[in-house]
C-alpha cells in the first residue's frame, strides 16, 4: 500500500510541476531585441549577398539572429495602423533590408529620410523577396 501511495504521489507532483512549467512558458514574454546584443554586424549590401549567394547557408547563419544591419534607408512606410517599416538599400535592385520596428521606436524610424545612413539591430527572419528583419530598433550613431 505504501508504495502505491509514493507512486501516486509522485505522479501527482510530475502533473503539477508539468502543468506550472506549461503556464509559465505560456504566459512569458518574448525577449526585448533591444536589450539583446546583436549576434552580427552587416552591410545591408552584405547580407543580400549572402542569401543571393547561398539562401539556406544564409539561414543558417542569420534565421532567428539578433543582427545590426548598416545601410541607407531607401524608403519608409507608414501603415494606416501607424506602423513603420523602413527599407534599406542594398545595391540589388530586386532585394532590399525590410525592418518593422516596435511601437515605441516607430516615432523615431517616421523622421527618416531617403538616402541617410542608418544603423538597425532586429531579428532575421529570412529572406521573401527582401531579407526581413522584425523588432527593429534604431543604434545610435
Amino acid at each position: 500500500m505504501k508504495k502505491t501511495q509514493k507512486l501516486i504521489a509522485a505522479a501527482g507532483l510530475i502533473v503539477i510541476a508539468g502543468t506550472a512549467f506549461g503556464f509559465y512558458q505560456y504566459f512569458r514574454k518574448p525577449a526585448d531585441i533591444r536589450t539583446l546584443q546583436a549576434d552580427f554586424t552587416i552591410t545591408a549590401s552584405g547580407i543580400v549577398a549572402d542569401y543571393n549567394n547561398d539562401e539556406n547557408a544564409a539561414n543558417a547563419k542569420y534565421l532567428d539572429k539578433v543582427i545590426c544591419v548598416k545601410g541607407n534607408v531607401s524608403e519608409t512606410k507608414i501603415s494606416t495602423e501607424g506602423q513603420c517599416t523602413v527599407f534599406l538599400d542594398s545595391g540589388d535592385p530586386l532585394a532590399a533590408i525590410t525592418c518593422s520596428f516596435y511601437e515605441d521606436e516607430a516615432t523615431a524610424a517616421k523622421k527618416l529620410h531617403p538616402g541617410e545612413p542608418v544603423t538597425i539591430k532586429g531579428k532575421c527572419t529570412g529572406k521573401l523577396m527582401d531579407v526581413v528583419l522584425n523588432k527593429c530598433s534604431l543604434i545610435k550613431q
